[in-house]
């Protein structure tokens, strides 16, 4: 019986929506490969970088949509995690080359981080090789032109919570921070940097490169906080150093 030939996986960031984003070598893995694999957050939805690549490539593919729901819970992520490794495996069966694609940069706060882990443990043979991608609190600084960190400063990344664990301690530790993974928390975000003083040093960039984008220096400007928390980054200026009351 004949064994079948490993394929190979890219991992590639593909930036933060807007297609000009998209680095050079990603375009080109794009191109080349023969099957696109595209993350969505449940079965019936669509994917949001799917979209996106598709308005960038001339070339026929094919795509095969990745679930990955979200929850918290790491028994039912383990299930999907260990479905979309299988099928990726199956997939690059004779030699097929195929792209994983993800928003951002691959090894921030993305789930092809646990593809990797998956295929590693189950299908050790295949080869992956990962293309980093422009991620968005960078194009969001860069669009508000603002700078993140310079001299000494220090920078903080972290995803808000729904309890906002450790906000208050990391804007007293660090001189600019980024928060992700916003969504419905903007509104607790909003009270908290209102009490710290600090929303007129926050700039909210939303939906960024798409359709709806938005960009709030002054965060008390902010009316629809539950319409402008989703896909949304925030970048916050420490004043100066010192106690936050």
């Amino acid at each position: 019986m004949k064994r079948r030939k490993c394929g190979k996986l890219y991992g590639i960031g593909i930036g933060p929506g807007d297609p000009k984003l998209l680095t050079l070598k990603a375009k080109e893995i794009i191109d080349q490969v023969d099957i696109i694999f595209c993350p969505k957050g449940d079965e019936d939805g669509t994917s949001w970088a799917r979209s996106i690549i598709k308005a960038t490539t001339s070339s026929p593919k094919e795509f095969v949509d990745l679930t990955f729901p979200m929850t918290r819970d790491e028994k039912v992520l383990r299930v999907y995690w260990q479905k979309a490794a299988k099928r990726v495996a199956e997939a690059l069966g004779d030699g097929k080359q195929g792209a994983f694609i993800t928003l951002g940069d691959p090894f921030i706060y993305s789930t092809y981080i646990y593809l990797l882990r998956m295929l590693r443990q189950d299908f050790p043979n295949i080869e992956v090789e990962t293309i980093p991608g422009i991620s968005a609190f960078n194009a969001a600084a860069a669009r508000a032109q603002v700078p993140l960190v310079q001299g000494d400063e220090r920078l903080a990344i972290l995803p808000v919570t729904k309890d906002l664990r450790g906000l208050r301690e990391t804007f007293e530790a660090f001189d600019t921070v980024i928060l992700m993974k916003v969504g419905s928390k903007l509104d607790k975000v909003m009270a908290l940097l209102a009490e710290l003083d600090l929303l007129k040093h926050s700039v909210l960039v939303s939906r960024l490169g798409q359709p709806g984008e938005r960009m709030i220096h002054d965060l008390s400007s902010l009316n629809n906080a539950e319409r402008e928390g989703y896909l949304s980054v925030i970048i916050v200026k420490i004043p100066k150093r010192g106690t936050l009351s």
